[in-house]
């Protein structure tokens, strides 16, 4: 199960989504980044957020690339995937964003391979669920 939570509002609304809609993913979560706890509580119950770096920065949600929380949730130990949102509307591929976190030094390649395999293996893991 997966909804949208967290692109507005607070790092407990995220938990709260997910604990009222027993959710194992999270489409944006980032309000998440702003509460330790949160982060923690997604950690341990292994809630996975479904990034979208261009679309939160030009919404408004992060400053930029190179202090976007993907960085947080990474060292926290947060499962997330980069992804994109609306292309028309926010012209990006999932190949710019992972380009752009690297250009802005926000993740390192390796740390970037890491995510984008833990991708490709729960995509692997819904479709068998399919």
């Amino acid at each position: 199960m997966r909804a949208h939570a967290g692109e507005f509002g607070t790092a407990e609304d995220v938990r709260e989504a997910v604990e009222v809609l027993e959710m194992d993913e999270v489409q944006h979560g980032i309000a998440a980044a702003a509460s330790p706890q949160t982060m923690y509580f997604l950690k341990d119950n292994h809630i996975c957020l479904n990034l979208c770096p261009t679309s939160n920065i030009m919404l408004g949600r992060s400053g930029d690339y190179k202090t976007y929380p993907i960085r947080l949730f990474y060292d926290y130990g947060v499962p997330v995937t980069i992804n994109t949102d609306d292309m028309l509307i926010f012209n990006s591929s999932v190949s710019r964003e992972y380009r752009m976190l690297y250009d802005s030094g926000c993740m390192k390649p390796e740390e970037l391979d890491t995510i984008r395999q833990f991708g490709l293996r729960k995509g692997l893991r819904m479709n068998f669920l399919i």
